[in-house]
């Protein structure tokens, strides 16, 4: 099947079931169908034409259409596609790269999905990578590098040591981007469910170097109680100067 053929299929059967709307394109070149996610997952697992085809040859096909698509939803059909399942190293190599056109949030917290299923199987395969994106001018590349690494805990039968996922969060630790401090407390909030005292020990040593966005979401597991103390112990010690000195992301 040609490329285009595949991605007219994909765009058509998409097209009759959006509203009629549509915007301006965002940075990433996408518009907007302005369709609901559950709707555009059932058009995923409806039968397209090129899912008879070999693996190898499908996702060709949904690189292309990912890449090539003015569409948000179209382009997003081949992140749902590979969600939930063991991809190969020929399908990780292809989708990696989606990352370079990712330009929000609901993107890459989806691509999330699939790298962390990567790291938890084949690791070698993305963490090299993540060493690169951790100090990518893309926010989204640096987001990608923690959240990428465990998304949820209770997802992952097993996950890397403590040292390798904390050194990828205090590299990360005075970002100024606001999804990149969210993806920071994120990880360190899951790191946490697999690795508790350990992470609560790395909180309170980094207590003044946390962003508020990073602060707030990295202790919503933890007891009241120690939260509260905590929260202290930062006032305190922005009170004396001790902060990482950002502006908005940093103001509680």
């Amino acid at each position: 099947m040609e490329f285009l053929q595949a991605l007219d299929e994909v765009t058509q059967r998409t097209q009759v079931i959006a509203l009629g709307q549509s915007e301006e394109a965002t940075s990433g070149g996408f518009r907007r169908l302005y369709i609901v996610v559950p709707e555009v997952r059932k058009l995923v697992k409806q039968k397209y034409s090129f899912y008879e085809l070999s693996a190898n040859e499908i996702i060709k096909i949904w690189d292309y259409i990912w890449k090539q698509s003015d569409w948000y939803e179209v382009a997003h059909q081949a992140i749902y596609y590979y969600q939930h399942r063991t991809i190969s190293k020929v399908e990780c190599a292809k989708i990696t790269t989606w990352i370079n056109r990712c330009d929000c949030w609901a993107y890459s917290d989806d691509l999330s999905k699939i790298y962390a299923q990567v790291v938890e199987d084949n690791p070698d395969w993305i963490i090299p990578l993540y060493n690169k994106w951790s100090t990518s001018s893309s926010p989204w590349k640096r987001r990608q590098s923690v959240v990428g690494l465990i998304e949820y805990a209770s997802k992952r039968k097993s996950v890397l040591p403590f040292d390798e996922l904390i050194g990828f969060v205090e590299a990360l630790l005075a970002d100024k981007d606001y999804y990149v401090q969210k993806g920071v407390g994120w990880t360190l909030r899951e790191i946490y469910n697999v690795y508790p005292a350990q992470a609560l020990e790395f909180i309170e040593h980094h207590i003044g170097e946390l962003s508020a966005l990073a602060f707030s979401s990295s202790t919503e597991k933890l007891d009241k109680k120690t939260k509260a103390r905590l929260k202290t112990k930062r006032k305190a010690l922005r009170k004396e100067g001790i902060s990482s000195g950002q502006d908005l992301i940093n103001q509680d």
